[in-house]
């Protein structure tokens, strides 16, 4: 009898544990059978022309608004954004242009292009003109030293209007590749 009730006893847990497997087999499969299958959906693919911002850098804000100001007035020198597209531009020329950048003409503005000029003081044969692309956000320097020319260009040379274009020699022009 002893053993009849073992056996019952065991039997009763193998039925218990079944049941419950197949309770959790059953709702596994209903949730899998209710839940939506998976959708693919394709990423768009990065572009690799870079989007010009909406809104314009502080730079360029700063430049638009700057006409008729000496560039020591707005601390162009000093502006981190400025210096360090500049310095990427020039390369080891950069420190020279920053120290020699001593007597400035005011800021002119002709439709989209910020033109202005500095020299090292009392010697103007070395002049370093900024011209910028405010609408292109594009930066060129040209530099003129004993009748020589370098233009460093960011983007490509901008092209200047006829009043800032007639200050700047055609001397032995070494321009910077485009």
């Amino acid at each position: 009898m002893r053993l009849c009730s073992g056996y019952a006893a065991l039997l009763l847990l193998v039925v218990c544990g079944l049941g419950c497997g197949l309770s959790r087999a059953g709702s596994n499969s209903a949730v899998a059978v209710n839940s939506p299958s998976p959708q693919r959906t394709a990423l768009p693919s990065p572009t690799l022309t870079p989007v010009p911002s909406a809104t314009p850098s502080a730079l360029i804000d700063t430049l638009r608004h700057s006409s008729g100001k000496y560039p020591y007035e707005l601390k162009l020198m000093e502006n981190k954004e400025l210096q360090s597209r500049i310095r990427k531009l020039m390369g080891d020329a950069y420190p020279k242009m920053k120290a020699d950048f001593d007597v400035q003409t005011p800021v002119e503005i002709s439709g989209v292009v910020f033109f202005t000029s500095g020299c090292e003081a009392h010697n103007c044969g070395n002049i370093y003109y900024l011209a910028v692309d405010l609408s292109k956000d594009n930066i060129n320097v040209i530099h003129v030293e004993n009748e020589r020319v370098t233009n460093y260009f960011e983007h490509g040379r901008i092209k200047l209007p006829e009043k800032f274009a007639s200050q700047i020699p055609e001397i032995n022009d070494e321009s910077s590749p485009e």
